[in-house]
């Protein structure tokens, strides 16, 4: 028995030996380049060999197609959408869904529109509603008044992208809070599967299938277990273009809902998969799929020398960054003011498409089945600022000259139209400078670099520098490149350039440079806070020649508003909008500073120290007179995790009080709370407190994402010291999903007047 073990053992070993050379002779044989997406590691492979495989490691067909999308859409619509929730019960009658004006032409135009190349529908989110007549469920649109039973959503919204020349992805969810089988697992599974079958089967080309990794107890009390090696063979049999994300082999989940990715962005990570037999079996057309092992990797480096080091296996498997343009996925009324603005669009994408991602915008349709015109208006006008930014590459007639290029790759097509071509060095050189002469000195603040990543992800540190007539001064730098990074720096005027390659794991290549100028933006000075009796605020522009304009009343400036000629004197609390127009071009990038009129603080103490993941700017973020936003992620909001929130501010003197306000955020969906209790208090000598007022608040569950505003207004009170205290909830209750971990306090500014 030991000596048949032992016999079986060796053999194994010896034909994953036999696969690991073939592997290596044929990545010589091709330049270096693998045939696949993956490289085995052998055991005596030096760190130089680690390093020289992770940088020829390319992406698959399927991979590259929907990295050249780079901006998308996710559709979050269904039950939801009826009951004002965000996670359903699977016990929601389908008589609710019954949307009204139901337009997906609009949906898909307007995402065309807002440049996304392809729409990702929710199918079937976590309540089980199937979006169409599915014949293995009766929870289905089929049994809903929507259409009078006879409606498919998934077909109509596939038939609006075929029209209008974008790709269709769905999105089904695993857990399945309805279905009488999700929990016998085998049952379930093949359940599943049909379901698969029916979406990719009946709606012609599928490119994207989204899988989450929600899981819970079904009706019998156990966990499903979900085989999702049989889903991936269902999805290469059926639509072998398709890639499957998150819970899947081909791109993974960026770690995070905020729409910010990485700013070192590796494609190429270790030991994602882990059965290596099965690769070396080569016994299913992508042999990648039998080794996955699904899971999420949000680690902040996950792709770096010290990553790879000492790997079993390295996997292209790039990133997808996913955000809602609303606080939510699914439409609520409530949110109706909370869109995200075009400014936030744009610095999302920046930090997205911008580091070696592809950006997924969900726009959730309200409860009549159009798209909100909130969410056209940020779109259409994220969408303008891109444009106006990109519509012009100063680097395209400039003369283009390098410190080395390989026979065939020259650096002129890193500025040709070609996207075959790419600029390489010669063998063994892995730093390079690229210089730029343009016809005439250009103003410019944005940079773009692009990687020939079909021969693998290269560049490891680079920086860009500009010519000032004596010297070369620095203009910005960075560290991955990948499929395209963006970068913003202070305009600078210039004649010369260089990208100066410091580091790359082989022969850099180079397939795109661009330099552009982002449309005019007016600047506020001093950028919004708080003042005592009046403050002067100056408009400037980072644009010479260009024209300002500006609203006091809370409305868009155009160039019908009011024109910048002087500074403006505030004597009351205002938000000041502003917008910059140059060369008859519309305004684009608008302005919104807020000032606030209150008595100065010298100075704030809290009793215990905000979280190192929500420090804001320090404990001065709560008197800095810049509100917050219902975006935790803005760097105006102190996070305190499982801490209730002591703040006492000092006046420096004894003041005449008439308002205390202290602001706090709930986003329950990220486990942040209002507080079940604020109190005030006031003191002359910081000793010896009065309180003032007590504030109950109960916790209740709500999907509402808002800033609350916690005032006192006493009848006479002079003090020289306020204090705020506030009671974080503590524990998420037992109705959340983060039911037993410790919840979040979020303040963002305490205002005495």
């Amino acid at each position: 028995m030991i000596t048949t073990m032992r016999t079986a053992l060796l053999s194994t070993a010896l034909f994953f030996l036999l696969t690991v050379c073939a592997m290596a002779l044929s990545q010589e044989k091709s330049g270096g380049v693998p045939s696949g997406s993956f490289a085995i590691i052998g055991p005596g492979d030096s760190m130089v060999d680690v390093v020289r495989k992770a940088a020829t490691v390319v992406p698959s067909p399927r991979q590259m197609q929907w990295q050249e999308r780079e901006f998308i859409a996710f559709i979050h619509f269904t039950m939801n959408t009826f009951t004002d929730r965000e996670w359903g019960l699977g016990t929601e009658s389908p008589l609710l869904f019954n949307p009204t004006a139901l337009d997906a032409r609009q949906w898909v135009k307007v995402i065309r529109d807002a440049g996304m190349r392809m729409v990702i529908v929710t199918a079937k989110h976590h309540d089980g509603l199937c979006l169409w007549p599915s014949k293995y469920t009766e929870h289905s649109v089929k049994y809903t008044p929507w259409r009078n039973g006879k409606g498919d959503l998934v077909g109509e919204v596939a038939a609006a992208c075929k029209e209008f020349g974008l790709k269709f992805g769905v999105y089904l969810s695993p857990w399945d809070r309805h279905e009488p089988t999700y929990g016998d697992s085998p049952k379930y599974n093949e359940f599943f599967r049909n379901q698969l079958r029916e979406l990719l089967t009946n709606y012609g080309e599928i490119s994207e299938v989204w899988f989450d990794g929600a899981c819970g107890e079904g009706p019998n009390g156990k966990k499903q277990v979900y085989d999702w090696n049989s889903y991936y063979k269902v999805i290469r049999e059926l639509q072998p273009t398709a890639v499957i994300f998150g819970m899947g082999p081909d791109i993974r989940w960026v770690g995070t809902e905020s729409g910010y990715g990485r700013d070192t962005e590796w494609s190429v990570l270790p030991d994602i998969v882990q059965n290596l037999d099965a690769i070396a079996a080569g016994s299913q057309q992508d042999p990648v799929d039998g080794a996955f092992v699904p899971g999420d990797v949000m680690g902040e480096d996950l792709g770096s020398r010290e990553k790879i080091k000492g790997a079993k296996a390295l996997v292209w498997y790039p990133a997808e960054t996913d955000v809602s343009i609303r606080p939510g996925w699914f439409y609520h009324a409530s949110q109706d003011d909370r869109v995200k603005t075009p400014e936030k669009l744009v610095d999302i994408y920046y930090s997205s498409v911008g580091k070696n991602s592809v950006l997924l915008l969900n726009i959730p349709p309200d409860t009549r089945g159009l798209i909100h015109a909130n969410d056209i208006k940020s779109l259409m006008g994220m969408r303008r600022i891109l444009d106006q930014t990109f519509r012009v590459n100063l680097l395209a007639s400039a003369r283009v000259t390098a410190t080395n290029e390989k026979a065939g790759h020259r650096a002129l097509s890193v500025v040709d139209k070609d996207k075959a071509s790419y600029w390489t060095t010669d063998d063994g050189v892995e730093s390079a400078t690229l210089e730029f002469v343009l016809p005439r000195e250009e103003t410019f603040d944005r940079a773009m670099l692009q990687e020939h990543i079909r021969a693998g992800q290269r560049v490891e540190e680079f920086r860009m520098d500009a010519w000032n007539g004596r010297e070369w001064v620095p203009l910005t730098k960075g560290t991955t490149v990948g499929f395209k990074r963006l970068l913003r720096f202070p305009a600078v005027t210039a004649k010369k350039v260089r990208l100066v390659i410091e580091k790359s794991r082989t022969s850099p290549t180079l397939s795109a440079i661009g330099l552009f100028k982002a449309p005019p933006r007016a600047i506020a000075e001093p950028d919004g806070g708080s003042f005592e009796d009046s403050v002067q605020v100056r408009l400037v522009c980072d644009a010479k020649g260009a024209l300002i304009y500006y609203t006091l009343d809370g409305t868009e400036p155009t160039s019908k508003s009011a024109r910048y000629t002087k500074p403006i004197v505030l004597t009351g609390s205002t938000t000041v909008r502003a917008a910059a127009a140059l060369g008859g071009d519309e305004c684009v990038q608008s302005l919104d500073t807020r000032y606030f009129k209150c008595l100065k603080i010298r100075d704030v103490k809290f009793d215990k120290p905000s979280s190192t993941k929500y420090p804001g700017a320090g404990p001065v973020t709560a008197i800095n007179g810049k509100r917050g936003s219902p975006d935790f992620h803005d760097g105006e909001w102190l996070g305190f995790e499982g801490d209730d929130v002591n703040a006492t501010l000092d006046l420096g003197e004894v003041r005449t009080i008439r308002a205390i306000t202290a602001g706090f955020l709930q986003e329950q969906g990220a486990w942040i709370f209002l507080p079940s209790k604020v109190v005030f208090a006031a003191s002359d000598d910081g000793a010896h407190w009065t309180p003032l007022t007590e504030q109950t608040n109960p916790v209740e569950q709500t999907e509402r994402v808002l800033v609350k505003d916690f005032v006192h207004l006493p009848d006479t009170l002079r003090a020289r010291y306020v204090r705020v205290s506030a009671t974080n909830v503590g524990i998420c209750p037992s109705w959340h999903s983060g039911a037993g971990t410790k919840a979040w306090a979020f303040m963002d500014e305490i205002i005495v007047q």
